[in-house]
């Protein structure tokens, strides 16, 4: 025999109140008094009651529910910044529904595919975004925002609020740093190219080694992956001269790259200079001590989930594009 699932109808009269308090006692930052609250709470306990937020959502047309898009979770700036915009969102009341973005995946397919939740929002931290998809999005009042992403076409950006580092002001502070140092030969292991962080990362290296009316000593492809940049850092040893100093698009990559110019038996930063890009924990292990360029997690998870609230209250409000700088963390794998 099938027991009959405990209702907000039951746990109402038990407590002596209204189904309306029951639901606001359940409803984060709802206006319910303390001494109702708490026979709530106790009639619910008492009676196994559960709130079914999904059901309540058909009412409220609101579920609490936040689509976050992530794609490469193997580096572990990912897993990070999604842990701190986990945590954010549980913090004002909302729950993430991860979407994973497989490697030959898009971005605008795994939103489509959240899509068809009944979601609040999207937090997309994963590939570019097409004007034709935030377009969608809105006209069925879902709204989006980027973190460290690009917008595939021009006309998206005046539709969606994006977050993201300087990539541009990160890679010219290490080139800076690089050149008063006295490098002349700097090179570049690049993520994936067709990825908007590294596009931006790449141009204004390029910017900053022609300011000093400086060449690249080489470039190489690592896919933001660890094997890649170890594999990037030995093409880049079998140039001649051999590169002063690697500027990598990623940290993941640059610790690739020092185990790779270890291995050769170079001297880091004695011979050879790397810097990295994200300030992952592993960065600053004793094995690599890796200077790198430090992105700001909690002012990007701060101002996404802010920005995804502002919207949820004023769908026509303007779109913001907001650009965090990050900062240059000196450890022992750069002569600086």
């Amino acid at each position: 025999m099938v027991e009959r699932k405990v209702t907000s109808v039951d746990v109402a009269r038990r407590a002596g109140v209204s189904q309306s308090a029951v639901s606001r006692t359940f409803t984060p930052g709802a206006s319910v008094s303390v001494a109702t609250r708490e026979k709530v709470l106790a009639a619910a306990q008492a009676l196994g009651y559960r709130p079914n937020m999904l059901a309540r959502g058909l009412i409220t047309r609101t579920t609490g529910l936040v689509g976050v898009v992530v794609g490469d979770l193997g580096n572990p700036y990912h897993p990070i910044l999604f842990e701190s915009l986990a945590s954010r969102l549980q913090d004002r009341g909302k729950r993430p529904l991860l979407v994973h973005v497989p490697p030959q995946g898009t971005a605008d397919a795994a939103v489509f595919e959240v899509l068809q939740y009944q979601i609040d929002g999207i937090i997309l931290v994963a590939g570019s975004f097409a004007e034709a998809t935030a377009r969608e999005c809105l006209a069925i009042g879902t709204p989006v925002v980027l973190v460290g992403r690009g917008i595939g076409d021009e006309g998206a950006e005046k539709l969606v609020d994006t977050v993201s580092s300087d990539n541009a002001g990160g890679a010219r502070l290490a080139v800076e740093a690089l050149v008063a140092a006295g490098h002349r030969r700097i090179a570049f292991i690049a993520g994936r190219r067709d990825t908007h962080s590294n596009s931006e990362r790449h141009s204004a290296f390029l910017q900053a080694l022609a300011r000093h009316g400086l060449e690249p000593a080489g470039e190489e492809e690592g896919s933001y992956s660890y094997e890649g940049g170890r594999a990037a850092a030995q093409r880049l040893l079998a140039r001649s001269p051999l590169p002063e100093a690697l500027f990598c698009a990623n940290d993941l990559m640059a610790l690739g790259a020092l185990d790779a110019l270890r291995a050769a038996g170079l001297d880091v930063p004695g011979e050879i200079s790397v810097v990295g890009f994200d300030d992952i924990p592993m960065a600053a292990w004793p094995a690599y001590e890796l200077t790198t360029l430090r992105q700001d997690v909690d002012g990007i998870v701060t101002h996404a989930v802010d920005l995804l609230e502002a919207r949820l209250s004023d769908h026509g409000r303007t779109a913001e594009q907001v650009i965090l700088d990050v900062t240059l963390v000196k450890r022992n794998s750069a002569r600086l």
